[in-house]
């Protein structure tokens, strides 16, 4: 249940008695003191020093008085904290008197007590120094404990083994039988000694102790149960949790897969009752002493810790602390559950510590500070870089607006009641498309808040649960048919409201990040409808990086900046080519900037970021006008497709090149297909993660199609022939019209490759002759190479015949277009 390295003051000594070394420590380190220990057989021999300065031989027994004149060093001790096989064996669901038991949050008081009494008198508690080995021995019951991967009760992930007679299931199926949520017990508690603390001992005073005695849960529980429809009953929420994608989709549904099926069920009946109580406090206590401003201060505090005490929260290991819960934004149930004290001075979460974080808000409202780094404070202020410490320093803001700015703080969706043209600048923050559903985690907070506010503020509170019609989200739940769409269709809407209220020179403001390029597709497609454009884009360190684990969060460095401003005009036409060089000449520009801040400690990934945002910033100033053919535009998703390659090949990611001038998406499929016929599904898969596009988008195009988990090349001939009766007015991809002209090629095709040319209904694209010559040295085949050879000369001729065209296209798309 737990895993800690401490490390203790040590001095090498040899007995005087059996001649034989061990190690003297200063202290012990121990995690749980008053449990048994056992000593890995990979561990050195040591003893610990006694409070008379004794030390005990560890061979031989010889007692001794120490001189610690010898010099120490400082020791790493592993210690891992194991529960006892008797405990999780497991409890039957009744008593051996046929009496039922409790446990869950909607059980009964006496028969939760029985639960509790019956689980605590099984609970014990193993530490192991040194080395953690498959298999322990309990000194005190000679139970063999097995610790590897044939030890515990969870043979595997959502599976439970029965501890009558092994039988492995499935923990939903089982809680969901039992209709209610599953039963909790406790188990361990971890304390603080501050005289342990003060004499520096090795764990800083904290320690593990078997829960032994529940009475103090135990008496929370019935006296919850005698007032909980008495003097607290308008102080807590009865509603439902309603389905939603949160609740009802995600985590194996948790109301009927988890038992959670109202939102008190979220708490246990000591949670339920210290909340309860703080609430009622907050509303009722002495009306005429206190500001409604002064208690809704209280009820954020409250806020804050409702999250920090609940059911959903869990141990976090590395930190050694309680892990609130939405620490990753969903309501994924949890199995090492924590449950934070109230009034302690130490832990993280408590009242205390929620008290203290708002007192801290206020003062920072009247002096606000930013944290700055040290290199950068020296840089400004050289006469203090001696008395800098650590890496960075906060810094007070003493720059103040002038005038008196007006704020307003509103849902994006409704701007209606706000004049047009009225506000210097709009601050959002726009969701990331499905991955977090703000209305349905709210509620969490909403349904306790709503207890005390709704008398205050009816028009905002009256609701059971929050507003969630018009939320900018794409959400499974409520818009089962196309949620993508809707979200994209919001948001769009949103910020053409925010292009309304803004003023002419007025900034738009927000900050995106995600690991993938798809939702970055949907953002930037509805600001771009909305008439905004990229002004500049700045990447800073995320406020919070976010690992693998049980947090469930992929690892997200940086935050983006994107600053926008209303297009006053038309965009200006331009070729896909001509705005690829001109990016490339700014992005090189760049190059010696970006490398000082390289040195400087900036990573390459923040740095990538910079590129594209100039890369995006042109893109934006012509959407809607970037061709890559006559009368074709390129989409955001082809853009961004197109950025990424065009840096990755600028950074010498790819050696030999497809042709610059070809679209996004044929490049990609270049890649992937350079010189074979065939690529595994894994492979390509792998390959175009976070690029945006999917194997599916090629294989809508006929380029390749799935065969047994293998992905093949759509031959040439195969596509050629696919034209024939067609209306050559459709031939408009740059890679359809290369494989059509080698198909048409090919030995024995029986196709005119002439007549489509001359076919007035066809316009060659400005790439095809580039490609054409890349299929002469690439293509995955000889009889490729050989048609694309052919292909090319025929398509040269066809040039010289029609010089004009050739010409017209040259003045749009650069030159050399199409030969």
């Amino acid at each position: 249940m737990a895993v800690k390295t401490l490390t203790v003051n040590t001095w090498d000594h040899r007995c005087p008695s059996c001649k034989q070394a061990f190690d003297v420590e200063e202290q012990e380190a121990r995690m749980a003191p008053d449990v048994p220990l056992i000593v890995a057989k990979s561990e050195a021999a040591y003893s610990v020093l006694q409070p008379d300065r004794s030390v005990q031989c560890p061979h031989c027994h010889h007692l001794e008085k120490f001189s610690s004149g010898k010099k120490k060093r400082r020791k790493k001790i592993d210690l891992s904290l194991l529960i006892h096989r008797r405990w999780l064996v497991g409890e039957a669901g009744q008593s051996e008197e046929g009496v039922p038991y409790g446990g869950s949050v909607s059980d009964d008081a006496e028969s939760t007590v029985r639960w509790n009494i019956a689980r605590s008198h099984k609970m014990s508690l193993l530490e192991v120094r040194g080395e953690l080995p498959d298999e322990v021995v309990c000194p005190e019951t000679g139970h063999l404990l097995k610790t590897g991967k044939a030890g515990g009760t969870v043979p595997r992930k959502s599976r439970f083994a029965c501890g009558a007679c092994g039988t492995t299931q499935d923990v939903l199926a089982a809680i969901k039988a039992s209709g209610k949520s599953g039963p909790v017990a406790e188990y361990a508690v971890q304390g603080y000694c501050p005289t342990c603390d003060q004499e520096k001992r090795p764990y800083r005073g904290r320690f593990f102790a078997a829960v032994s005695d529940t009475r103090p849960f135990d008496t929370a529980v019935r006296e919850w149960e005698a007032r909980k429809e008495n003097d607290l009953a308008p102080f807590w929420p009865r509603e439902e949790i309603p389905y939603g994608f949160m609740t009802g989709i995600a985590n194996g549904d948790i109301r009927q897969g988890h038992g959670f099926t109202h939102w008190w069920t979220m708490f246990n009946p000591r949670q339920l009752l210290v909340h309860s109580l703080l609430f009622r406090s907050a509303v009722t206590i002495d009306g005429r002493a206190h500001r409604w401003e002064t208690r809704e201060f209280v009820f954020g505090i409250l806020h804050r810790y409702l999250q920090h005490q609940n059911m959903f929260c869990f141990w976090d290991e590395r930190q050694d602390c309680l892990a609130p819960s939405l620490s990753n934004a969903n309501y994924h149930p949890k199995s090492t559950l924590v449950e934070n004290s109230i009034w302690p001075s130490l832990g993280r979460g408590n009242l205390c510590s929620s008290i203290e974080k708002a007192l801290s808000a206020l003062d920072w409202k009247d002096r606000p500070w930013d944290l700055v780094y040290n290199d950068r404070v020296a840089e400004i202020i050289p006469a203090i870089a001696s008395d800098l410490k650590g890496k960075t320093s906060k810094l007070v803001c003493s720059e103040m607006l002038a005038g008196t700015p007006k704020l307003d703080c509103r849902s994006a969706t409704e701007l209606s009641a706000i004049a047009s043209e009225s506000y210097d600048g709009v601050i959002t923050d726009p969701p990331f498309g499905g991955l977090l559903h703000y209305s349905e985690l709210a509620d969490f907070f909403y349904v306790w808040l709503r207890l005390a506010m709704q008398d205050r503020y009816p028009n905002l509170f009256s609701a059971p649960y929050t507003p969630k019609t018009l939320e900018a989200v794409s959400n499974r739940a409520r818009q089962p048919d196309d949620p993508d769409a809707f979200y994209q269709r919001i948001l769009t809407e949103c910020w053409r409201e925010a292009h309304r209220i803004l003023k002419p020179g007025g900034l738009l403001s927000f900050t995106f990040h995600h690991s993938e390029d798809a939702p970055w597709v949907a953002v930037l497609e509805s600001l771009f409808d909305a008439g905004f454009y990229l002004e500049a884009t700045y990447p800073i360190r995320s406020d919070e990086t976010k690992g693998a684990g049980e947090f469930g969060s992929k690892k997200i460095e940086y935050d983006i900046i994107h600053v926008c401003r209303k297009r006053r005009e038309e965009p200006k036409p331009v070729s896909w080519a001509r705005m690829r060089r001109q990016v490339i000449s700014d992005v090189r520009q760049l190059q010696t900037i970006l490398e000082v801040h390289q040195q400087a400690g900036l990573p390459e990934a923040d740095l990538q970021v910079i590129r594209r945002g100039k890369a995006l910033e042109y893109f934006s100033r012509h959407y809607g006008k970037v061709y890559v053919d006559v009368d074709k535009p390129i989409s955001v998703q082809d853009a961004l497709l197109g950025i990424n390659q065009l840096l990755d090949e600028e950074l010498g990611g790819v050696v030999d090149q497809p042709p610059v001038n070809a679209e996004p998406f044929t490049r990609q499929f270049l890649r992937l297909f350079d010189g074979v016929t065939s690529v595994p599904r894994d492979q390509v898969q792998k390959y175009l993660r976070g690029t945006g596009s999917s194997p599916g988008d090629f294989e809508g195009r006929g380029w390749c199609r799935n065969q047994r988990r293998i992905y093949h090349l759509v031959p040439p001939l195969e596509i050629a022939r696919r034209w024939v009766g067609k209306h050559r007015r459709g031939m408009v991809s740059d890679y359809d019209q290369a494989a059509f002209l080698i198909g048409a090629c090919t030995d024995n095709s029986g196709i005119n490759v002439s007549s489509t040319l001359s076919n007035s209904n066809f316009t060659p694209h400005p790439a095809l002759g580039a490609l054409l010559v890349w299929f002469s040295r690439r293509g995955a085949t000889t009889e490729i190479r050989n048609a694309a050879i052919r292909a090319h000369s025929i398509l040269r001729n066809w040039n010289a015949k029609n010089q004009e065209k050739i010409q017209q296209l040259d003045l749009f798309f650069g030159e050399g277009a199409s030969s």
